[in-house]
């Protein structure tokens, strides 16, 4: 019997340079944050963890503790209403993550 004489397997070389766009595309209506101003409404706080600081606005009465971490759809606040410092959103859902 004769060795095999199969070539080795091909190696893949390292891309030349980052894709263009993430291959995991994150929904632009949704941030995850930590509450930094609570109580039951219509306005709150939070921060993003890369510091980003957002003014939220609900009318759903959801009370949130400060520290909390939430997980809010949203989108942009069409009222001329203040609701603190930050990026001002209507919070169109508010869940808190356990």
């Amino acid at each position: 019997m004769e060795p095999s004489t199969t070539p080795p397997p091909p190696t893949s070389s390292a891309p030349s340079k980052p894709p263009a766009t993430p291959s995991d595309q994150r929904p632009k209506d949704i941030v995850v944050g930590r509450v930094t101003r609570g109580g039951e409404g219509p306005c709150y706080g939070m921060v993003t963890d890369d510091g980003r600081e957002y003014a939220l606005y609900s009318t759903a009465g959801t009370k949130l503790a400060e520290g909390n971490t939430v997980k809010i759809r949203f989108e942009p606040l069409r009222l001329k209403i203040y609701c603190g410092p930050g990026e001002h959103i209507s919070a169109l859902e508010i869940t808190v993550v356990k």
